[in-house]
C-alpha cells in the first residue's frame, strides 16, 4: 500500500463513527450471551435467526442516519411531526426510554462485570459493578462523544481480530451454512428466539440514537450549515459507516453461535449466568493455546464495556433531546442537566437492581424480550418519517428498501403477537 492509499485508509477510518457505535451497542450482550446460548443449547438450529434479524431489521437502523443526513434533524424531531395528538410518539418513547434505560444498563454492566470477575477476580461482583459504572461516568464527563468514538474503534478491532483468529482455522463444513437460511424452531427455544428477535443486532430504539450520533459526528448537517451539495456526500458516508458496523454485527453474531454449536454443545447451563465468560474463553484456549485466554477476556470485556458506554450515552442523550423537543423553550444548559440527571439516576438505579436482583444474564434475556414488544412500533414510525418527511426524492429509500421494511415490520409484529399468545397459553 503506497502513502496515498495509507492516508486514504486512515482518513476513512477516522470518518467512521456512528456505524461503529451501532456495532458496539450490538456486539455485546446479544452476541456474547444470546448467540453462544443458542449454539450451545440448540446447535445450528437458530442460526437462521441471525440472518433473519439482520436482514429484516436492517432498514429500521438504516433509517436513522438516512433521516439525519437528509433533513439535518434527528428521528426524535421527526416523531414530533407525526400526525395525531402533538408529541404522542415522543411520550411513548420517553416512557420506554426510562423503563429500558435502567434495566438495559443493569444487564450490560452486569455482564461486563461478570467478565471482570472471571478474568481478574480479587473483588466481589458488586464491587466490579461499581468500577464499571464509575469509569463510564468519568469517560462521559471528560471525553464525551470524542472518547466514545475513539474507544469504540479500538475495542471493535480487538474483538474482531480475536474472534477471527479462533474461527477461521475451524471453519465448519459448508452444509452448516444452510442453517443460515433454513428456519427451524427447536423445542424449548421460544424464549431465547424471542430474545434474539428483540435484541439482535440490538433494540430498534438504537436507530433513534444513531440519528443523534450522526448529527454529532457531522455538525455540518445542522440547519444553515450544509449546502445542498454537502448532504449527498454526508449521506453516502453515513450509510457506508452504518453498513460496515452492521456487517460486523452479523459476522460476529454468526461466528459466536457456530463456535458454541461446535464446541459447547450441551453446555448451555454454563452460559446462563456469570460462568459464560469462562466457558467461552475455554473454547478460545483449547483452539489457540493458553495465551488466547487473556486476548479473549480483553476482547469480551471490550465488547461489553463499549456496549455499556454507548447504552448509558444513548439513553441519556435521547432522553434529554426528547424533553427538549417536547418543551422547545428548554435551554442548552437545561438540556445538559437533563442528560446528566438521567446518566446519574440510571447508573444509581442500575447498581441497586444488580445488587438486589443479580443474575445479569437472565436480566439481559428479559430486557431483550421487552425490546421485541416495542420493536414494531419504532420500526413503523421510522418508516413513516423517511417516506413522508424527507423532501428530496433521491434521499428517500428505494422501492425495494420500502418493501423489505414493510416485511420487517410485519415479521416483528407477528413475532411479538406469537410470543404473547404462547406465553398466555402456558399460563392457562
Amino acid at each position: 500500500m503506497n502513502r496515498e492509499d495509507s492516508h486514504a485508509a486512515v482518513s476513512f477510518f477516522r470518518k467512521l463513527g456512528p456505524g461503529l457505535l451501532l456495532a458496539a451497542t450490538s456486539i455485546g450482550a446479544s452476541h456474547l450471551v444470546m448467540s453462544p446460548q443458542a449454539g450451545a443449547m440448540f446447535g445450528f438450529g437458530l442460526l437462521w435467526l441471525v440472518t433473519l434479524t439482520h436482514l429484516f431489521k436492517y432498514h429500521a437502523f438504516e433509517f436513522g442516519p438516512r433521516y439525519a443526513a437528509a433533513t439535518g434533524e434527528s428521528l426524535i424531531a421527526g416523531y414530533m411531526r407525526l400526525p395525531g395528538p402533538k408529541g404522542w410518539a415522543l411520550w411513548i418513547f420517553l416512557l420506554t426510554t426510562i423503563a429500558q434505560g435502567i434495566a438495559v444498563l443493569a444487564g450490560v454492566v452486569g455482564v461486563a462485570a461478570a467478565v471482570l470477575t472471571t478474568f481478574v477476580g480479587v473483588m466481589p461482583l458488586a464491587a466490579w459493578y461499581a468500577v464499571v459504572l464509575v469509569s463510564i461516568l468519568l469517560f462521559l464527563h471528560f471525553g464525551g462523544y470524542r472518547w466514545l468514538d475513539f474507544l469504540n474503534k479500538m475495542m471493535m478491532v480487538v474483538l474482531l481480530a480475536a474472534t477471527l483468529l479462533v474461527f477461521v482455522p475451524v471453519f465448519p463444513p459448508p452444509r452448516v451454512l444452510m442453517h443460515l437460511v433454513i428456519p427451524s424452531l427447536p423445542a424449548g427455544s421460544l424464549v431465547l428466539a424471542a430474545a434474539i428477535l428483540g435484541w439482535m443486532p440490538t433494540g430498534i430504539d438504537v436507530s433513534i440514537w444513531h440519528s443523534l450520533w450522526t448529527l454529532e459526528k457531522y455538525p455540518e448537517l445542522s440547519p444553515g450549515s450544509a449546502t445542498p451539495a454537502d448532504r449527498p456526500r454526508v449521506l453516502r458516508l453515513a450509510l457506508a459507516d452504518m453498513r460496515i458496523g452492521y456487517a460486523l454485527s452479523f459476522v460476529v453474531a454468526a461466528v459466536f453461535l457456530m463456535l458454541a454449536a461446535m464446541f459447547l454443545r450441551d453446555a448451555g447451563g454454563q452460559l446462563k449466568e456469570i460462568g459464560f465468560a469462562r466457558a467461552l474463553a475455554d473454547v478460545y484456549v483449547e483452539r489457540m493455546g493458553g495465551w488466547m485466554y487473556v486476548v479473549f477476556m480483553l476482547a469480551a470485556f471490550s465488547a461489553m464495556y463499549s456496549t455499556s458506554y454507548t447504552v448509558m450515552d444513548g439513553f441519556s442523550r435521547s432522553f434529554a433531546e426528547t424533553l427538549r423537543t417536547l418543551f422547545p423553550e428548554t435551554t442548552a444548559r437545561a438540556k445538559a442537566r437533563f442528560y446528566w440527571s438521567f446518566v446519574l439516576a440510571t447508573a444509581a438505579l442500575a447498581f441497586v437492581l444488580l445488587v438486589t436482583v443479580g443474575k445479569p444474564v437472565s436480566l439481559v434475556i428479559m430486557v431483550a424480550m421487552l425490546s421485541l414488544a416495542v420493536a414494531p412500533l419504532y420500526y413503523a414510525l421510522n418508516y413513516y418519517c423517511v417516506t413522508r418527511f424527507i423532501a428530496v426524492e433521491g434521499f428517500r429509500p428505494a422501492l425495494a428498501a420500502r418493501l423489505t421494511a414493510i416485511a420487517g415490520i410485519g415479521i416483528m409484529a407477528f413475532a411479538t403477537l406469537f410470543c404473547i399468545a404462547s406465553t398466555l397459553l402456558k399460563w392457562k
